[in-house]
Order: C-alpha cells, then structure tokens, then sequence
C-alpha cells in the first residue's frame, strides 16, 4: 500500500487526477492540500478518512506520505518537490514540472541524491492512441522512424501566465510541452539542433520548430494559439517508406508501402485503421490512468519512470532554445546544443 497525499485540489485533480486514483489498486489517498482548506475538504466526498492541510510541509510531518501527487502552478511545483524530495518523498508532478531547463536540473539532481522517484503528467504519452502508435512504430515490419511531424493547433494562452512575462514561454509550457516530449519518445537519441520562426498576430502566435536528433531522426512541430479551437494531429514516417497517423488523438491509420505496391487497379493505398474501443475507460483513453499507474509501479520496483524529471532535458532545451530565438533572432543553437552536436558528429565519424 502506497500513502498518498495531493496537493492542489484544482480542477485539474477533481476532473482527471482524482478519479484515476480512484481506480488503482494499492495506493492510499491519505492527505489533501490547498491553500483554500474548502477546496482541500471537497476529496472528502471521494475518500471518506482523508485529512486536510492548508500548508505542505505540515501535512508531511503529520501524515509522512510516501508520495505527493501535485497539481499546482509551476513555481510550486518546483519547490514543494524539492521540499519532499529532501523528505525522501516520491513525487509525482503536473507539467510543467518547473520554468526552465536550469530549475529543472535542480530537480533532477535533488532528486537523484536522494534517490526518489519522479514523474511528470503528460497525459498525451499515455493516451491509448499514442500507446498504441509508439507499439507499432517499434516493430520491426514499420522500420526505423526518421521522421516525426506534429500539429498541435489551440487558441491560448494568448497572455503570459503563472507570473512569466513571456507569452511565448507560457504556451510552449502549457501547450506545446505535449508535441516536444512525443518527438523524443521515438529513440534514445539526444537532441543536436533546434531551429525555430514564430510569428505573432494581434494577440495570438504561430510557431514552427524543427527538431534535428543524434541518430539523424527529425521532427516538425506546427502549434500556436492562433487558431480557433484545439486540434492534434501527428504522423510518423519510417526508413521502411511506411507512415502512421494519428488523427486528432483519435484514429490511427497504418500506411503499408510493402502492401500498397502488390494492390492493383484503381487502389492505390492500403490503410490499416484503428481507434480506441467504445467501452476503454475515459482515464484510460486519455493517458491519466496510465502515466499514475507507472509511477506507482516504479516506486514499488524500485526503477526509473520513463516520464520522470530526467526525460524532460531535451524538451526543456527544445523550449529554452524557441525563446532563445525569439529573443536574439539569428540564433540557431545555443552553445550547450551546438558542443554536444559536435561531439555527437566527431563520435560518429570516428
């Protein structure tokens, strides 16, 4: 049995969190807490024992949690991680974990001294349909990716958030922290080039980002608020000229090169489609359910969560490099990036 106690009792954890703890096994939601104690009162209608705190640090000398769950702004969730981090606390955050790649460091560092497990809620990793397209792409009929292409359309944040003075950073922190972190779950490969335009309209922006990686994959993101509604769209492209796409975190369709040149006559394509079944559970779909349930069978093994604070890295330096670019344009990589590409290259030529 896991203790568990939540912190930030938003909508985010009454709507998403909360009902996928619900559903796991073995763990114990034993405290709730927010700066509003009415708020932190309201999981009593869901866990009749819980006891609730206005302030972390009390609630963890009281309850002595195993883990925290935190679904908070992201200057909380830097500090109160590093605060149960130093209790030798798992802690389980929302994303954005931090602000920028120097905080997150901090974490990852705290954290490894003190060797907890940590784990960041991106939802669109877990989702069934990407779960079920990173199946395919690994297999060895699909081939190898060397191309990933996304695009991820919203209409906000059109103002910065969470006290930033960036526009730009808070919706590649709210938003586009998605798209980053899937074009990185394709390989072990580290990040070697970063090129960026965003464009701004009266209140919106557009962005392209053109991600280069070690093993010679790429990756292509289109995203910004300047649009009307959300919409997500994502294809991958193999050296085997196969392709998978995913239609709006929904259906997914197969393009087999190999079938599509033995089919004759008028049709020219084959497409394998699929979608999730009518009876998968909403959480389930939605990758909720799956990232919290490998962050509790990590602790239990004692191993690395595949979305934990480390992981992070390279979508943080895709993100400080987008703003590094809006700021002083003319930059291509900062030099972090630009030594390790190097270094990369030289390894590679021998």
């Amino acid at each position: 049995m896991i203790r568990v106690g939540l912190v930030g009792i938003g909508a985010q954890t009454k709507e998403n969190i909360l009902p996928s703890l619900l559903q796991i096994p073995d763990i114990q939601i034993v405290a709730a807490c927010d700066m509003s104690l009415e708020r932190a009162e309201e999981v009593k209608s869901y866990v009749r024992d819980v006891q609730v705190f206005k302030d972390v640090a009390t609630m963890i000398d009281c309850m002595g949690p195993d883990a925290l769950v935190l679904a908070c702004p992201p200057q909380a969730h830097r500090d109160i991680s590093l605060l149960a981090i130093e209790r030798g606390i798992h802690v389980f955050v929302e994303k954005p974990p931090c602000f920028t790649l120097h905080e997150l460091k901090d974490m990852i560092d705290a954290a490894a001294r003190k060797r907890v497990v940590t784990a960041v809620g991106l939802n669109f990793r877990f989702a069934r349909p990407i779960q079920h397209l990173r199946k395919i792409a690994s297999s060895e009929k699909f081939g190898q990716p060397v191309h990933v292409q996304i695009n991820h359309y919203a209409g906000k944040p059109r103002a910065p958030m969470w006290g930033l003075t960036s526009t730009l950073r808070s919706f590649l922190l709210a938003q586009t922290i998605h798209s980053i972190d899937l074009t990185t779950a394709f390989g072990k490969d580290h990040v070697t080039d970063v090129r960026s335009n965003v464009q701004h309209g009266s209140d919106a922006m557009l962005a392209r980002i053109d991600i280069s990686f070690s093993s010679g994959r790429s990756a292509s993101i289109l995203t910004g608020s300047m649009f009307p509604y959300f919409e997500f769209d994502m294809k991958v492209v193999s050296d085997k000229s196969n392709m998978i796409t995913l239609d709006n975190l929904w259906n997914i369709t197969l393009h087999d090169a190999e079938i599509a040149s033995q089919v004759v006559g008028g049709d020219k394509r084959w497409r394998n489609a699929w979608q999730p079944g009518p009876l998968d559970s909403g959480y389930v779909r939605s990758g909720y359910f799956g990232e919290l349930t490998g962050f509790f069978n990590a602790i239990r093994s004692g191993t690395r969560f595949e979305a934990d604070f480390e992981s992070m890295i390279p979508t943080f330096q895709v993100i400080e490099q987008v703003c590094a670019t809006e700021i002083q344009p003319g930059i291509v990589a900062p030099p972090a990036l630009r030594v390790m590409g190097e270094q990369q290259r030289s390894v590679a030529r021998g």
